[in-house]
């Protein structure tokens, strides 16, 4: 029987290992580069831009690549800013989006030339009171607005823009009543449509220069009625303001995690998107550029975490596969109980048997339960899928532990772009005391 070799670029990943030791985070530069043509493609029918989220995997050589591919930066902090000046962006090839800061932020982005984009009232009127009309400033606009929305007396907005809500799940397909009541309660993101008539205030008296208007929406609840009722709303929105020069719709464009995941189809949203926006330039007689800020979509499934299997145990109903990685490095199937497809790739032909696979922290650590894997051997190499976003990047060095290499291979080569943690790094920033 021929044995299963797991490749990327054709390099082997047990070589790989050998190389750089585990954990290891490994980004593959040709999926990188697959996904984001493909939203290129998918919306070309419009003037765009695509700014990499690099919330979602902060990693200068990363961030290059994109820059190379030909994307800009949405950062949510001041370092991320620094990183993208650093690695030679330029001012006006990215946003600044934060989200609870304060307003010393909002200052050194201006200082720095990023075009803001803000969040909420009490910084809009610092802004206004600040820069009045000297400096653009785009608008963040709240998810659950569509939820609290009951006519459009307050905004002067068709209330048609807003039938989509709470209370019409039929709307949103396959998403279940309590994912949408999560992403209509993240009510800290944004400007709700029920303050709209504070920021035409803010407006009108200090002569402010909104020049975008931001919608994200969530990719939990993101189909393609969603998305065109979305569209539909930040138009409607962005046709009230004479100095917009372009409308960002954020990110949110789910990857498919497991085989029978629905994700939606950025072809189609596309066609959408053109229609919305031929519509609005004809009817307002000027064009202007559509912002996207995709992280996900871009990285997710570029990335796999390799790691070691070191412990095989059962508790007597349960077998446990115990990694030599954890929630330290991957925390995602904790905090939101996410799914990753685990594969043995050590072992490809052993019988199929039924693992927690946990990881190596003082804690309930689980990285995936029931899962059904190639028998596990302690020294065995398992490949957690996915991981490419939001992986490396909510990391920590919880239980005292070092933080995994990272490799990127691009153009059949492996480049290491991180190092492994020392014990040195552990405590570089520490400070002993005599007592």
């Amino acid at each position: 029987m021929k044995k299963i070799k797991y490749e990327i670029q054709n390099l082997d990943l047990m070589d790989l290992c050998n190389r750089f030791g585990t954990p290891l985070y490994l980004y593959d530069a040709d999926r990188i580069k697959r996904q984001f043509h493909r939203f290129v493609t998918a919306f070309s029918g419009v003037d765009h831009r695509v700014l990499f989220a690099v919330k979602s995997c902060t990693n200068l050589s990363i961030m290059k690549y994109m820059k190379a591919l030909g994307a800009g930066i949405d950062a949510v902090s001041i370092p991320e800013i620094q990183m993208g000046l650093q690695v030679g962006f330029r001012p006006d090839e990215m946003i600044f989006t934060p989200n609870m800061v304060s307003f010393d932020e909002i200052k050194q982005a201006v200082e720095l030339g990023v075009p803001v984009n803000i969040d909420n009232l009490q910084h809009l009127e610092s802004f206004a009171k600040k820069y009045r009309n000297t400096c653009p400033v785009c608008i963040r606009l709240n998810p659950n607005m569509l939820a609290e929305i009951e006519d459009g007396s307050a905004t002067g907005i068709d209330p048609q823009v807003f039938e989509f809500s709470s209370v019409n799940k039929e709307h949103y397909e396959t998403v279940s009543d309590e994912q949408v009541s999560a992403w209509h309660h993240q009510s800290k993101f944004g400007i709700s449509l029920t303050q709209f008539d504070g920021v035409m205030d803010l407006v009108e008296r200090y002569d402010l220069n909104i020049n975008g208007i931001h919608l994200h929406s969530s990719h939990v609840i993101l189909n393609q009625e969603v998305f065109e009722r979305g569209v539909k709303t930040v138009f409607e929105i962005a046709g009230q303001f004479d100095t917009i020069e372009y409308v960002d719709l954020g990110g949110g464009m789910m990857v498919r995690h497991r085989p029978d995941d629905e994700a939606v189809d950025l072809n189609d949203l596309g066609t959408v998107l053109k229609k919305e926006y031929d519509r609005y330039c004809h009817r307002h007689g000027r064009k202007i550029k559509i912002w996207f800020e995709p992280g996900r979509y871009l990285m997710s499934e570029a990335g796999v975490l390799l790691t070691e299997a070191v412990v095989l145990k059962t508790n007597g109903r349960i077998d446990f596969a115990g990694a030599n990685t954890g929630f330290n490095h991957l925390l995602r199937p904790m905090m939101y109980d996410a799914f990753h497809e685990i594969i043995n790739i050590s072992n490809p032909q052993g019988a199929l048997q039924t693992y927690n696979v946990v990881g190596n922290l003082c804690e309930i650590d689980n990285l995936g339960t029931s899962r059904r894997l190639n028998r596990v051997r302690p020294g065995d190499i398992l490949m957690i899928k996915n991981v490419g976003a939001y992986g490396f990047s909510m990391s920590s060095h919880y239980n005292s532990r070092p933080k995994p290499a990272e490799v990127l291979v691009v153009n059949g080569k492996a480049k290491l772009i991180r190092r492994r943690d020392t014990f040195e790094d552990l405590v570089r920033n520490q400070i002993e005391v005599d007592f």
